[in-house]
């Protein structure tokens, strides 16, 4: 419980799972449709956010 405790305080705190932080990262994943983790990655990295 205290690793997930001290996770659950830091986005709460700063935020950092709303949408601003990771984008709408679900629509995205739907528009890719990937079949393994490079697809995605490269997906992710050429058309929502550059590396």
């Amino acid at each position: 419980m205290g690793k997930e405790w001290i996770l659950n305080s830091a986005n709460m705190r700063w935020g950092l799972n709303r949408k601003k932080q990771v984008g709408a990262v679900s629509e995205e994943i739907r528009k890719c449709s990937p079949s393994n983790k490079e697809d995605w990655e490269k997906y992710y990295y050429k058309n929502v956010y550059p590396q």
